[in-house]
């Protein structure tokens, strides 16, 4: 996710990290930083000790496909979607649920049929419902289906969009754990893998530019400027790109490096491209010999921002030129080798940064007797990871490869676990046990002490500025925003994208 850079002042290093607190009610948006209590979630809901028992009791569903098509309009900034989901139901589930954010919302839905039949909107329909352990909201369906055969859901919508900048793009943040659940109906959570197709139209005569995850290919639509976009592959619903804007305003380069395809755009008269395709030049080749081939087989698209922060997806990311190696190696750790729970993910974000020396003052041995709750302090169904993934997480690495004998040796255990487990979600346990198996040595009860320790007290953070911790900024120049008749908005506008 966004890289957080340290501050290079050393005071500030040793700064106390603020700890957000707080659960968001009668609100479909994503959780805070950290959860609002620290206990662990196996220890307040003893029934569900067992914790697939409650992923299925949240989630009800299993999606095998979502085709979804998003008609922009940009002269209204809003889009028209139509999207159809087919899934089955959990073990022991009867009554489906799925994720759609803006459906939490009235009348944003205008149609819902359910394997065929239609359904009045929205008492025979759904309801929004609270879930315990999340700060999401979740759509129930109002019936329950025939827990033996698949369905399908099909649902027509309208999404109102900010005004300003006359572009579309998914805005992903994992730390708060918001996903493409704001854009189409889902389920936003790591290990649900499903095929996506998405078919992105323009409404207009201004040309306009896709980049996206993928296999993304102009139509020959006659009514609309078109594109279809197709995972090719079951991936997680929050890592599926896609950027929609004015051909005219951006630049692109496109090649192939180290046999990887290659497309880089950025707006004109932004961030050079140039540099940061030089840097993938180096970046991908010893990604590839260090953990093995790259894992999209349709390459690397790659929008590049001068502001916020980064955001990885499969085969796809948005990203400053700091950020972006960081992000391109979660192509392999976050968008391939998948967590199970969005809690799991603190080890993708501690691998990436161990890597790529994000932090290289924590490049050292977590200290003796460390003890967390950073991955039981929140629940399995709970969105966003701990802050703590980057800095701790970073040490935990550290010891991690000098137990295996060093840099090296741990990266061969990191293409090991790639190699067998990448598009097989596992959890923070699972992880100990791929250890136990390479090397022989068992750390089980390490990782009791440094994930699961009910009751540890949060370690001081080193301070980041905010605007590093938010999503990347796509405001474009000034002189774009001019040509387009428009001001630059403000620090709070841009930090959610708009």
């Amino acid at each position: 996710m966004s890289r957080i850079f340290p501050w290079k002042d050393s005071g500030a290093w040793r700064a106390a990290g603020l700890l957000l607190l707080g659960v968001l009610w009668f609100s479909c948006s994503p959780a805070p930083d950290f959860p609002s209590r620290g206990e662990a979630w196996e220890n307040d809901v003893p029934a569900y000790g067992d914790e697939q028992r409650l992923l299925d009791e949240t989630f009800r569903i299993d999606i095998s496909e979502i085709d979804v098509t998003l008609t922009y309009r940009p002269q209204e900034a809003a889009v028209d979607g139509r999207a159809r989901v087919r899934f089955r139901m959990r073990p022991g589930q009867r009554r489906p649920r799925i994720h759609f954010d803006p459906g939490c919302r009235p009348g944003v839905i205008s149609e819902w049929r359910l394997d065929g039949a239609a359904r009045e909107l929205p008492d025979a329909a759904f309801r929004a419902v609270e879930v315990v352990g999340s700060a999401q909201r979740i759509l129930e369906f109002a019936e329950e289906v025939d827990p033996a055969v698949a369905h399908e859901l099909v649902m027509a919508y309208r999404l109102e969009l900010p005004g300003g900048y006359p572009r579309f793009t998914t805005a992903v943040h994992d730390i708060k754990g918001s996903g493409n659940e704001e854009l189409f109906p889902t389920l936003n959570t790591p290990h649900e893998l499903a095929r996506h197709r998405l078919t992105l139209r323009v409404v207009g005569d201004v040309p306009y530019r896709c980049l996206g995850s993928g296999h993304v290919a102009r139509t020959n639509s006659a009514a609309y400027q078109e594109w279809l976009l197709d995972s090719e592959r079951e991936v997680a619903s929050y890592t599926v790109m896609f950027v929609l804007l004015p051909e005219a305003d951006t630049v692109l380069r496109e090649g192939a490096i180290a046999g990887i395809p290659v497309r880089m755009a950025a707006f004109r008269g932004g961030v050079a491209v140039d540099p940061a395709w030089a840097e993938l030049e180096s970046w991908l080749p010893q990604m590839v010999a260090d953990i093995g081939p790259f894992p999209m087989p349709r390459g690397l698209s790659v929008f590049l921002v001068s502001g916020g922060g980064g955001m990885e997806y499969f085969g796809g990311t948005i990203s400053t030129p700091d950020a972006l190696s960081h992000e391109v190696f979660h192509m392999y750790c976050a968008c391939s080798a998948v967590g199970r729970t969005y809690r799991d993910t603190w080890w993708d974000e501690a691998v990436t940064c161990w890597y790529d020396r994000t932090y290289p003052d924590y490049m050292v041995p977590i200290e003796a007797g460390f003890r967390s709750n950073m991955v039981s302090g929140r629940s399995p169904v709970a969105v966003g990871f701990d802050r703590r993934a980057y800095y701790q997480g970073t040490q935990i690495i550290e010891t991690l490869a000098r137990r295996l004998g060093g840099r090296q040796e741990m990266i061969a255990f990191l293409s090991d676990v790639h190699r067998r487990h990448a598009f097989a979600p596992f959890g923070t346990m699972d992880l100990a046990e791929f250890f136990r198996l390479y090397s022989g040595i068992d750390v089980h009860s390490d990782f009791q002490d440094w994930f699961f320790s009910a009751g540890a007290v949060s370690a001081a953070l080193p301070p980041a500025p905010s605007a590093l911790e938010s999503p990347p900024d796509l405001t474009p120049p000034e002189e774009i925003l001019r040509a387009h008749g428009l001001k630059r908005p403000s620090a709070a506008v841009r930090g959610d994208g708009s």
